[in-house]
């Protein structure tokens, strides 16, 4: 590990991100960033890959996590990894998600340099677009963070305020604002020899002490482990037939929640095919037999078979909920069970890139007493 200093210049974090990824760019040592950027209209951001130095205006900060960009990188590294090169600015949780699918076989990282940033958190789209505050979202964010208020937390999705780890592992560079005075300065710190040599002739300072990024670190960490395990106590309640059935009754059947999820990558899906078509007279049977019959017929069974598809992957990035037009609070539901799936199983998806899903391992000595007398 090797830990420099990026001095801010005019109290301006995000211009002094920027010009260090621009710095980056000018290097020649990647040939291609993605990251954050504002649209035109300056009312989203959504991740671009930026190849020319000069266009770069990239807010690392901005909170908002439109779609996953561990599916982006899947897509341009799943069929063949890129020649020369790249650099990914992405958020803890997406990291995760990208352990994920690369232990899936659906992405590869060589030529791959992660660049992770500590995460605030992000709003919900429309919330984002839609901003009352005086300040843009970013800023508002950041202001709230340095005068250490929680002003920015009824902003926030679920999945932001439970999250387990806001602190990118397995990245090559992490951009670290945790116990830092981002007006003055941000920690820049190279995990990877990667990562060195990216940052190796770059002008920054020497650390000199750390202390209060560590305590900042463990506090969050503290933190978000409280509200979780509130969150988890309050929402376990979701089980049985009759308590889904309510839960979902709202579900339209667009499986937009599937779209969206970094880890729902088949491209044939079982519920996006003819399975479940029928004949008229095998509704009607179904329909004479029950009094009624719920149309589209097989939305809770989605949910559930999804859960069982994705569950020990899940990162909890929270996409899903976001995606879901009759805003049913997905997260409510899925993270008590990817709780319990995964200590059941003693697994923390995208945690170490070398353990396997546990549900690909067989392994003689697990599960013994499951079909004895």
């Amino acid at each position: 590990m090797v830990q420099k200093i990026l001095k801010v210049k005019n109290s301006n974090c995000i211009e002094s991100v920027n010009n260090f990824l621009k710095e980056i760019l000018k290097s020649g040592k990647i040939h291609a960033l993605l990251v954050q950027h504002d649209v035109p209209s300056k009312k989203i951001s959504f991740p671009v890959f930026i190849t020319d130095p000069d266009k770069l205006n990239a807010d690392v900060f901005s909170p908002i996590l439109p779609s996953s960009t561990a599916t982006i990188v899947s897509r341009i590294t799943k069929f063949q990894p890129p020649k020369e090169p790249i650099g990914v600015v992405i958020r803890a949780c997406q990291i995760r998600a990208l352990i994920e699918l690369v232990k899936l076989n659906q992405a590869n990282l060589d030529n791959i340099v992660i660049i992770g940033i500590d995460c605030l958190g992000t709003f919900p789209l429309n919330k984002y677009t839609d901003f009352t505050e005086k300040h843009t979202p970013t800023q508002y964010l950041l202001d709230d963070f340095n005068k250490k208020t929680n002003h920015t937390e009824k902003y926030l999705r679920p999945s932001c305020l439970i999250c387990k780890n806001p602190i990118p592992a397995n990245a090559d560079i992490i951009i670290g604002i945790f116990g830092m005075n981002i007006n003055d300065e941000l920690l820049v710190e190279a995990n990877s020899e990667t990562g060195k040599k990216l940052i190796e002739d770059l002008k920054l300072d020497s650390v000199k002490e750390l202390k209060s990024r560590e305590n900042a670190v463990q506090e969050i960490r503290n933190n978000k482990t409280k509200n979780r395990e509130e969150f988890i106590k309050n929402k376990g309640h979701i089980k049985g037939i009759k308590s889904l059935s309510e839960f979902f009754d709202k579900c339209v059947n667009c499986h937009n929640c599937m779209k969206m999820c970094p880890i729902c990558y088949c491209k044939e899906c079982l519920f996006e095919s003819s399975v479940f078509d029928a004949e008229a007279h095998k509704y009607l049977k179904k329909a004479i037999s029950k009094g009624l019959f719920k149309m589209p017929n097989d939305s809770l069974l989605f949910h559930l078979g999804r859960m069982n598809h994705m569950v020990l992957s899940c990162v909890e990035c929270g996409l899903c909920e976001q995606a879901c037009p009759s805003e049913i609070p997905l997260m409510d539901f899925i993270i008590p069970i990817a709780e319990n799936a995964q200590k059941e199983f003693k697994y923390n998806p995208g945690k170490d890139p070398k353990e396997k899903i546990p549900m690909i391992v067989y392994r003689e000595d697990e599960y013994k007493e499951v079909g004895e007398a």
